[in-house]
């Protein structure tokens, strides 16, 4: 599989080959994959550690001390 990347705008549903590439491609089955380059709202843009923080974790208050009981259960001595 050969990959092109190139940027285009979308008008009317039709997006424009670039012309160094459209005989290569015509004709052929192409997958398509669209990353849209402009953000919707920058100021509600977020980021991944933001995210992150969102984040809750529901556990027994001492699972960071009692980790492998919590996980594998109580050893029989």
């Amino acid at each position: 599989m050969n990959a092109i990347e190139f940027q285009t705008t979308a008008h009317d549903g039709v997006l424009d080959i670039p012309r160094e590439y459209q005989q290569k491609l015509d004709g052929r089955v192409l997958r398509v994959v669209l990353v849209d380059t402009q953000a919707e709202d920058a100021d509600e843009a977020e980021t991944i550690f933001a995210r992150l923080r969102r984040i809750r974790i529901h556990g027994p208050a001492d699972l960071s001390t009692n980790h492998d009981t919590s996980i594998i259960g109580e050893q029989d001595a």
